[in-house]
């Protein structure tokens, strides 16, 4: 067991030194956005300045679509848990909650655990077959209606790019690449649509028709 806890270590100090340097970041936000616009040039004043507040809009807009739905996805976990009679409904809605801020493998595990505590905790398969059919019924509400609904052009990322975009990030930096791709794909996505150098990354990745 000792000689594997370095490989369980690394992802742990990988994600505190990210969460670390997110914090000093928003700490320093306005220091780090001057001179970011200051190295670009003043003649590029303008384009540097309306590309980065492009990009916190861009960003704010769909951290706060995605907390509203994740907050009344893991609320209406809970609530369903309660009236079916798991034990610790409040906890798994939380949980479930949290999980979803974690792209595909989160709503997965949130689904995998009460699921299998109520088949734990149960006789018979009326519960558990319930509680499953809680949960599809919510991810199929929340997928095809609420995220449709609100998400709207707020990442400005097209499906397909973000897919592949998750992808790569997960396959440099791992469980942190995971949680970091959105955010990292619509400051790419921005920057190609601002830098002419970097046109192809807005053609690629936007969202926005580029033939008529």
């Amino acid at each position: 067991v000792l000689w594997q806890l370095p490989a369980l270590l690394e992802p742990l100090a990988t994600a505190g030194l990210v969460v670390v340097l997110v914090i000093f970041m928003l700490l320093t936000y306005g220091d780090l956005r001057s001179r970011l616009i200051r190295l670009v040039g003043s003649g590029q004043l303008p384009i540097a300045t309306q590309a980065l507040d492009e990009a916190g809009q861009r960003i704010s807009h769909y951290l706060l679509m995605q907390s509203i739905i994740n907050g009344s996805y893991g609320g209406a976990v809970g609530l369903g848990l309660f009236l079916l009679g798991v034990p610790y409904a409040t906890l798994w809605g939380f949980l479930a909650a949290l999980l979803r801020f974690i792209p595909y493998v989160g709503p997965a595990a949130a689904a995998f655990l009460p699921s299998a505590l109520s088949l734990a905790v149960f006789p018979g398969w009326i519960q558990p077959l319930l509680v499953i059919a809680l949960i599809v019924a919510l991810e199929l509400a929340s997928n095809l209606v609420m995220e449709p609904l609100l998400y709207g052009q707020s990442a400005g990322v097209s499906a397909v790019a973000l897919l592949v975009a998750v992808a790569f990030w997960t396959w440099l930096w791992g469980p942190v690449g995971l949680f970091l791709a959105t955010p990292l794909t619509v400051c790419l996505g921005v920057l190609g649509k601002y830098v002419p150098q970097l046109e192809f990354l807005s053609v690629l990745m936007g969202d926005e028709p580029v033939l008529e």
